[in-house]
Parts: structure tokens; sequence; C-alpha cells
């Protein structure tokens, strides 16, 4: 992983193996976002995916086996607990050309991906709400 900060905003690489989440979780940590948009492109190994199921309260899980290319990856950066929490939603294509989207709950890269962060000004904390069951944004 490889990655820039201007200031402005955060350009990121992430190479073969690396873990989209606990990778910019980190970066997070080290360059003090809090709160931030996330947005990208790249190809991945693995990927697992989930759909919430409202009335059970959790996320039904499906795993993907790539090759993958990942069309469209978009999020946001919060706050909970003082721990930065990635949250991002993932459409990949297969080898056939189909599609899959949801949730993102964990991708392995390969061979790269190509990701920005733009931190936001605005501080942005989640805390768990029972009603629905997610860990909501606190605006």
């Amino acid at each position: 992983m490889k990655y820039k900060n201007t200031g402005r905003d955060i350009s990121v690489r992430l190479d073969d193996r690396d873990e989209i989440i606990d990778t910019l979780q980190s970066i997070c940590k080290v360059e003090r976002v809090e709160s931030a948009l996330i947005t990208g492109i790249g190809a991945a190994r693995h990927v697992e995916i989930g759909h919430w199921d409202p009335k059970e309260k959790k996320y039904e899980v499906k795993k993907i086996d790539g090759p993958l290319e990942i069309i469209s990856l978009n999020g946001n950066v919060t706050m909970m607990n003082g721990e930065p929490v990635i949250h991002l939603h993932i459409a990949v294509g297969t080898n056939d050309f189909s599609t899959k989207s949801g949730h993102l709950m964990r991708a392995d890269i390969c061979p790269t991906c190509e990701i920005t962060l733009l931190p936001i000004e605005t501080k942005i904390t989640r805390e768990k709400d029972d009603v629905v069951g997610l860990n909501l944004m606190r605006i």
C-alpha cells in the first residue's frame, strides 16, 4: 500500500493481498481522519458482501471469489468509540460479466485498487440504534 496526503485529500494505492477496510482504517488512524467520503475502483481476488435483513437485524453475507473488477466503491469514514469506522458499499463484476453488490464486509485486492479519501469538516459519530439494529450516524 502507498498513499499521499495533500492536506485536502488522500490518494491510496492498495497492492496485491491488501485488505480494503483494515488498510483504510490504519490510514485514518495515522492521518487522524475522523470524517471523510470514500470512492474507488480496482480489482479483487475475494470479497465478502452483506445484505441487511431488517427483520433478523443482521447481515446475510455472501463470499465471492475472483478475479473481480471493482466497478464502484463508495462510502464514508465516521467515528465510534474513538475509532474510525469504514462504511463501504461495493459493486463487483465477475468473469461472466455479471455484477454483485452490497455492503462491503471484506475485500482482498488483486492486483491493485485506487481509492480517494476526501476528509470533510463535519465530525460525524456513530451509535448503536437498538430499534434498527445498526450503528447509525449521529448528526
